[in-house]
């Protein structure tokens, strides 16, 4: 049984960008372990991945590569392309497909590790796709990449919403049950609102009944009093 439950976004370009805002919107979401999908900013998650990118071309690799060297390999690849200037200028068109370099920026952007899955013998798994930020898996943002022919061209990006996060719902469902639990909430808040006053006129009469009780206390020592001061009168 996946861990994960797939959310499909729009596959116009900029999926990958639908699919790492989608995420953190869903992340925002969840309440009572549930949440829905919601279309984030994808334009200026890209825009702020380009800024990224053209200030940051000399960040390197572990391997000891740089985002520099990652750009001149695809400018080799794309004869439309001539510079660094180029790339940067193609990627901020909200057409164009972002790859390993703009999973790269992402992530140290967000300060996230990003981890994209594929789909393999039935199961979704982690080829080495993606960039790692530390080694906790909580903070993880989880994408699936499409590699099959089709529909997406061999190259979309959609959500992997952990399951341990929330279930997703559609957003109907969602409203629905958050209008159930806030009415149930606010029911609670009735009730020992009720409570509250019960037990504050409980006090209330009980104040009144002590205070009730020593004025009669009071009145009875008075009354003896003045009894027994009449009765050694008339003694002479």
């Amino acid at each position: 049984m996946s861990k994960f439950t797939k959310v499909n976004v729009a596959g116009d370009g900029s999926c990958y960008f639908h699919a790492v805002t989608g995420f953190l919107e869903m992340e925002k979401l969840v309440k009572y372990k549930k949440t829905y999908y919601k279309k984030g900013n994808e334009k200026d998650l890209r825009k702020k991945v380009v800024n990224w990118l053209r200030n940051n071309t000399n960040f390197k690799y572990p391997n000891g590569l740089t985002i520099k060297d990652d750009i001149e390999d695809e400018l080799q690849n794309n004869p439309n392309l001539n510079s660094i200037s180029d790339y940067l200028q193609y990627m901020s068109k909200e057409s164009s497909y972002a790859g390993q370099i703009e999973i790269t920026a992402t992530a140290n952007l967000l300060n996230r590790s990003i981890r994209v899955y594929i789909l393999k013998n039935g199961q979704y798994r982690n080829v080495g796709l993606g960039y790692q930020i530390n080694n906790s898996k909580k903070e993880d943002i989880t994408i699936f990449h499409n590699m099959k022919p089709g529909k997406s061209k061999g190259d979309h990006f959609e959500i992997l919403f952990p399951k341990s996060k929330g279930e997703v719902l559609s957003k109907t469902m969602y409203d629905k049950l958050k209008s159930k639990k806030n009415k149930m909430r606010r029911s609670v808040k009735v009730k020992r609102g009720r409570r509250t006053k019960r037990i504050k006129r409980n006090r209330t009469n009980v104040r009144r009944s002590k205070v009730r009780r020593s004025k009669v206390r009071r009145s009875k020592v008075r009354r003896r009093s003045s009894n027994s001061r009449r009765s050694s009168g008339s003694g002479y």
